[in-house]
């Protein structure tokens, strides 16, 4: 019979390899912790222990086990503890939302793409019909530990519900390094997905849980999870905005489907579009330095700053500061918009005059209303594109908001020297204000309020900590924490070694730039005029503006492809199914069609189908992971008529209005 010593070992060396091979990034933390240890460099806090057929860790310090001596009883314990039923230790993938018949009728009566519940109403009205009030799950698909301690009860509750994905999360690289001994990961990935999280700060973990999200994501509809006591609640918090972040919840497939199509509009009237090309590096430099201006709380208490200031900077606003701007007279030299909705006109009409702003340059997204850019002379207008690939050369920036983007964009065009004030991306500590008094949609929130245990958020009001930039820890929303993300991720892969960036604000830290206290800036002359010259000629040497053969080539096959995609979608539709199984596996075999990763890179129709799929392909995952109250067959039908018809749908629309511009052109 194999001694204990013997099965640790191997343990220890199959995890090992299988983390080398798997996991390389987890692997160099290993090693690197091992290296520390035997350079003495780290002083161990933990001792492994066995006795009477139990593990347990000891904390050297203290002489306290993790376990009291029962680790056997615990991962019995906790696999006994697993409940099927869904009101307790559940995140929930989808938007809590009742859809009535009436509510169907209505959804069905407006017109298309008038609202995204058009496309959903009657999948949720028929599962919520015919799931019972009390549901309990078949099968946990997913699956989330938080706190690894030995990983004993991993092994334990694996064998009771054997989930396709499992989410493994560790703070303590050294109780990690431990549970390598005693569980044996690498036989628990032959039958399943193992994402591991350890040792990870915010931003590392924002990545993971996306990809954890991400991996079979029609299983999102609910997952369980299973948390030590002796692991703190934050990476639970984190992942709670992960869930509420998705992007096919915050931006819905039918905005997408209309602000696709939107830019060629432009594209056709040839608007100029930004060069990728672009270089302001020459441009830039400590005597020529950018200032990004958003709408966050510390612009509006510095703005006596900026205007005794401005001079000494290349400002670029924001469009929602610009009524702020102009009631100190500051005038910016760049103004940045993004949002395609009409709403978004109201930073606009907000404005006494437009006169201050008739010699800045409109750096646009190509989804900006009409009503907006008719209030600016074309010349003054250089758009980019977001989120779609028509013109072969253009700048194409991706960021959830213009903030983002904006900071995203100075980036590409490789500023050298930037300073950001008003990106706080937090709500003020005293006051609790989200935003400067002049934004459209300022709110003072409770900054008492905090993310608490249960299981839901409200994505522009609960509030949590960050790291800040001035402070230890700010306080700010799932809002404005995607935002965060966003900028934390640009820098990491598109910041050069020759860029600075100094961050003046009072809000959230950013990855890759400094603090820096506004009294604190001693510049040389600037030579602005100069600067916005050269800027202005260099946009004018490389203009995209002609819509070229080449891309209404390009364009011509990506109605090709849509056609391609409603051949394959009605074939699909007129298949028979035996059972709910068959039909599950056919779903996914749809997805794939519809939406793998190089469509989803080469065609904008993919990417609204994507996001559509997203939101609405767990509910019917879900029903047929419980007892309802139809038979199968009757589901499915019911099911699968409301789905196809609406993608049909969907690509039919795209291909009215490629049709419209490739007929005009």
């Amino acid at each position: 019979m194999q001694n204990i010593n013997e099965i640790i070992t191997n343990n220890f060396h199959q995890n090992i390899n299988y983390i080398e091979s798997h996991n390389p990034t987890l692997f160099s933390k290993l090693s690197s912790y091992d290296t520390a240890v035997t350079n003495g460099h780290y002083k161990e806090k933990y001792e492994l222990v066995y006795e009477n057929d139990n593990f347990d860790v000891l904390e050297k310090t203290t002489g306290k086990y993790l376990y009291q001596k029962q680790s056997s009883k615990y991962a019995t314990l906790a696999a006994q503890s697993i409940e099927y039923g869904v009101q307790e230790s559940t995140f929930e993938g989808f938007a809590s939302i009742h859809i009535s018949d009436e509510d169907v009728q209505t959804q069905l009566s407006n017109k298309p793409f008038a609202h995204h519940m058009s496309g959903f109403s009657q999948i949720i009205n028929f599962t919520q019909k015919n799931s019972p009030q009390n549901i309990k799950l078949k099968n946990l698909y997913k699956y989330i530990f938080f706190g690894t301690g030995l990983g004993l009860h991993f092994t334990t509750i694996a064998k009771k519900i054997a989930a396709k994905v499992y989410l493994i999360i560790e703070d303590d690289l050294e109780l990690f390094r431990l549970s390598l001994f005693t569980t044996n990961y690498a036989k628990l990935a032959k039958n399943a997905k193992l994402i591991f999280s350890v040792f990870e700060n915010q931003n590392e973990f924002v990545t993971t849980a996306q990809k954890f999200l991400q991996e079979q994501y029609h299983y999102n509809h609910y997952i369980k999870f299973f948390q030590m006591l002796s692991h703190s609640n934050e990476k639970r918090e984190e992942f709670h905005v992960a869930v509420g972040s998705q992007s096919h919840q915050l931006f819905f497939y039918h905005h997408l489907l209309i602000q696709y199509l939107q830019p060629l509009e432009y594209m056709f009237e040839e608007y100029k579009f930004l060069n990728a090309s672009l270089n302001f590096s020459a441009l830039s430099s400590e005597e020529n330095p950018f200032l990004l201006l958003a709408a966050g709380p510390s612009l509006q208490k510095n703005i006596g700053w900026v205007k005794e200031n401005q001079e000494k900077f290349i400002i670029v606003a924001l469009s929602a500061t610009l009524s702020l701007l102009e009631k100190h007279n500051i005038i910016p030299d760049i103004i940045t918009h993004l949002d395609g909705f009409e709403a978004a006109s109201i930073h606009f009409s907000k404005l006494k005059t437009l006169q201050n702003f008739k010699n800045s340059l409109c750096f646009f997204s190509d989804r900006t209303s009409r009503e907006v850019l008719s209030l600016f002379d074309k010349e003054q207008i250089y758009l980019f594109e977001n989120g779609t690939t028509y013109k072969q050369n253009s700048l194409k920036p991706s960021a959830p908001d213009v903030g983002s983007l904006s900071f995203q964009l100075l980036l590409r065009l490789k500023v050298k020297t930037l300073y950001l004030l008003g990106l706080d991306l937090a709500i003020d500590a005293q006051t609790g204000a989200t935003h400067s008094s002049e934004h459209s949609y300022n709110n003072r929130l409770n900054i008492e309020k905090r993310l608490e245990k249960e299981n839901t958020i409200t994505y522009k009001e609960t509030l949590f900590e960050v790291a800040g930039n001035m402070q230890t820890k700010v306080l700010t929303t799932a809002h404005f924490k995607s935002s965060i993300d966003t900028i934390n991720l640009s820098s990491k892969l598109l910041k050069q070694e020759f860029q600075s960036i100094y961050n003046l604000g009072e809000g959230a830290q950013f990855l890759g730039t400094l603090p820096k206290n506004i009294h604190n800036i001693t510049m040389k002359k600037c030579y602005k005029q100069e600067t916005l010259e050269h800027i202005k000629s260099l946009l004018q040497e490389s203009p995209l503006q002609e819509f070229t053969q080449e891309e209404y080539q390009a364009l011509q096959n990506k109605h090709y492809k849509a056609q391609e995609l409603q051949c394959f979608l009605l074939s699909y539709q007129k298949r028979d199914f035996l059972d709910a199984k068959e039909y599950l596996e056919s779903l996914l075999e749809l997805m794939k069609g519809l939406s793998n990763p190089q469509l989803l890179q080469e065609h904008e129709i993919s990417r609204v189908i994507d996001s559509y799929l997203r939101y609405i392909i767990s509910y019917i995952f879900d029903f047929f992971n419980h007892e309802n109250k139809v038979e199968d067959k009757i589901a499915i039908a019911a099911l699968n008529t409301s789905l196809t018809m609406h993608l049909l749908q969907i690509i039919e629309f795209y291909m009215q209005k490629l049709n419209t511009k490739l007929n005009k052109g």
